[in-house]
């Protein structure tokens, strides 16, 4: 609406009021429509690989929890490992739940680590099955690789939420969006008239969209409708 206001009272000042157009073409802003084009392409792919590499990663740690669960159900068989299968079950479903929590809390801001703390309470269950023989040697090297599974989804996801986009790079597309949408009706007068109000909104809706579309899921942690379903993906892992 804005974007029209403005659109409309530079239509009427240089076609009824002043009827003296700016010399501004459309090769103009075609050669600033590029360069905006090209930012904006630049700006959601960035976001986009931000929200999918945590979407991969949390399907990673799905995986990741299935696999060990397999290969600990298989090596901890019968009623006489009951306790320890309910250990381990207890383990996976609170790593996944402590992981969406720390993930949605702002960096440096807990005292204590909880996924960490899971982690490590993980490992020192399988090198107790290991001392009291009821995981065997062999066990070690299989369940080696699964448990440094976690640990990498942990390190990529903090990687994401402790790496945001940079403030002036996000600050500057909107700024040359705003430039751009100013511009415009200047270029557009003398071929449509009035037709810039509506030419104006529409590019305006579309490239401001854009940046507020990639600002909106380059945070993919959080508990917005566009955010990762967190909860439904740890209430999986906790089920399976």
């Amino acid at each position: 609406l804005g974007a029209g206001a403005w659109a409309a009272i530079v239509v009427w000042v240089e076609t009824d009021l002043w009827r003296v157009a700016v010399p501004l073409g459309p090769s103009f802003l075609s050669i600033l429509g590029i360069i905006l084009g090209l930012l904006l392409v630049f700006r959601t792919n960035t976001a986009y690989d931000r929200w999918w590499e945590g979407r991969r990663l949390w399907g990673q740690l799905v995986n990741v929890s299935r696999g060990l669960s397999h290969q600990l159900a298989a090596s901890l068989p019968g009623d006489d490992h009951a306790a320890r299968r309910a250990r381990y079950t207890q383990l996976f479903t609170d790593f996944a739940a402590e992981l969406a929590a720390h993930l949605r809390r702002p960096a440096n801001t807990e005292g204590g680590h909880r996924p960490n703390q899971i982690l490590a309470a993980l490992h020192a269950e399988v090198q107790a099955d290991l001392v009291a023989g009821r995981l065997s040697p062999q066990h070690r090297i299989a369940l080696a690789p699964l448990l440094q599974a976690f640990d990498d989804v942990l390190g990529g996801c903090e990687r994401i939420r402790n790496t945001p986009i940079p403030f002036s790079y996000s600050s500057y597309i909107k700024q040359f969006v705003v430039l751009y949408a100013l511009i415009m009706p200047f270029g557009l007068v003398r071929e449509f008239g009035y037709g810039t109000v509506i030419a104006s909104m529409f590019t305006f809706f579309a490239t401001m969209g854009l940046e507020l579309l990639a600002t909106e899921i380059e945070e993919p942690f959080g508990t917005d409708i566009n955010d990762l379903p967190l909860d439904t993906i740890a209430a999986v892992i906790g089920r399976d």
